[in-house]
């Protein structure tokens, strides 16, 4: 039989396979998520008839005489490329922005996924749309040192948006101000103006400034607090007095008073703390006592990203930027952030994160198994899953409201489809003369 028949045959087999697999990648050209295959061939083995000899005295080296005995798939590799996104404005689509992999649970099993069409299913919880498998993350819990602030979970859980559940209403504890009190301004002498009467009331050349900020009560009730600062002292004292009263409370109650003073660069001087606690009486109101910080240092606050009242020659602008009290509010929607974070939105205005949307990263992407639906698994050459987060060990961001496609270039498959095409023609044009010539070898005794 001749070898060359044997060798179309498996050229024509290769390109079979060749061709299933761009068929499989153009039929998945609008698959959110997949990740195309590439074919990659390999020549089979060789018969030799005659070995390699050296070069001998007076008479040069022969090469050896091989006949090859076809070609076989050495490898169909998986190419994670990043596909293009799409925004769809849905706020359970997320897409990854670089490397990684969704955490999904089918039970106790682990699958992952570059697929995030999500959707809510009854229980509330995000799931895979078309197949049910939960999205993985790490739960958001309230910071024991400051109730106002979140530390991320250590492990992975189901995410679960309960939307309609309710906020409870949270006093006023701390209120943060920032930004300029005018040094232009002529202080006011102390027998003009005097800071601790029962209702102090400034005459009308007093340099003063007042802004009003909501606070909330135990029983979610707003409430007005108007803090006033005037100019004291001599001028080059660089000292404040301040006042605070609630206008709409027990017939504008004076509830704080206090002084501070700034430095020649304008700046608090922090020698003694600026800070004041005040107490609110809302007895009337039905509700508890508060005891409020009132921050003028940013001290209490990042201060990386704060800085508290300044004094430089400029316009008033100091204003209540922050107070931790609120309302009682229903959960209304969510939305994910570039870190994964998934932020529930209340309808009394508070922004609350929930929970961080788990990644997974491998050594060897191209080792996952491919188990279908968009889904992979680990594999013995994958490496152990590293899961985490977006934004850090290597992973990618996530965009919210959007998909990201699949990373197929359709005119690359079309040309690859001539490949594979015209390469089983001339593989089948191989076992067709092989063929001839052996019916020309048969006819030979005739």
């Amino acid at each position: 039989m001749l070898r060359s028949l044997m060798s179309g045959v498996s050229g024509a087999r290769g390109h079979q396979t060749f061709l299933d697999v761009v068929g499989n990648n153009i039929a998945n050209v609008n698959t959110v998520g997949f990740k195309k295959s590439n074919v990659r061939f390999q020549d089979l083995l060789y018969q030799t008839s005659r070995g390699a000899m050296p070069p001998v005295e007076g008479r040069g080296g022969v090469n050896s005489l091989q006949v090859g005995l076809g070609v076989r798939v050495a490898a169909i590799e998986t190419i994670h490329t990043q596909g293009n996104i799409n925004y769809t404005g849905s706020n359970t689509d997320v897409a990854i922005q670089g490397n990684g992999y969704y955490v999904l649970a089918d039970g106790d099993n682990r699958i992952y996924t570059r697929a995030g069409n999500f959707t809510l299913d009854a229980q509330n919880k995000i799931v895979q749309a078309g197949t049910g498998y939960r999205v993985q993350g790490f739960e958001m819990i309230p910071d024991p040192a400051d109730p106002t602030k979140f530390i991320q979970g250590s492990s992975l859980t189901d995410i679960g948006i309960p939307l309609g559940a309710k906020m409870e209403a949270r006093e006023t504890t701390k209120v943060g101000f920032r930004c300029n009190l005018d040094s232009r301004v002529e202080p006011v002498a102390e027998e003009v103006w005097d800071p601790y009467a029962p209702t102090p009331l400034l005459p009308a050349e007093a340099s003063s400034y007042s802004t009003t900020t909501e606070i909330y009560d135990s029983l979610g009730k707003a409430h007005k607090l108007e803090v006033t600062w005037v100019r004291t002292g001599n001028k080059e004292d660089n000292q404040w007095s301040w006042y605070a009263h609630m206008p709409d409370l027990n017939g504008g109650q004076v509830v704080g008073r206090g002084q501070f003073t700034f430095d020649a660069d304008g700046k608090l001087d922090t020698t003694t703390d600026p800070n004041t606690s005040i107490t609110v009486n809302f007895g009337a109101e039905g509700a508890e006592d508060s005891t409020i910080l009132l921050d003028f240092s940013g001290s209490s606050f990042d201060k990386d990203a704060i800085e508290g009242v300044t004094q430089y020659a400029s316009p008033f602008t100091t204003k209540g930027y922050f107070q931790d009290g609120c309302k009682m509010g229903t959960l209304e929607s969510f939305s994910v952030a570039y870190d994964g974070t998934v932020m529930g939105s209340y309808n009394n205005g508070q922004d609350v994160p929930m929970y961080r949307i788990a990644l997974a990263n491998f050594a060897n992407p191209e080792g996952l198994t491919k188990v279908g639906e968009t889904h992979f698994t680990e594999s013995s050459n994958s490496g152990l899953a590293q899961i985490g987060v977006a934004g850090a060990d290597g992973n990618g961001v996530l965009v919210g409201g959007a998909l990201e496609l699949s990373n197929i270039d359709l005119t690359e498959e079309f040309t690859q489809l001539i490949l594979a095409q015209r390469g089983f023609q001339a593989n089948a044009r191989v076992i067709t003369t092989s063929d001839q010539v052996l019916e020309e070898q048969i006819n030979i005794k005739r």
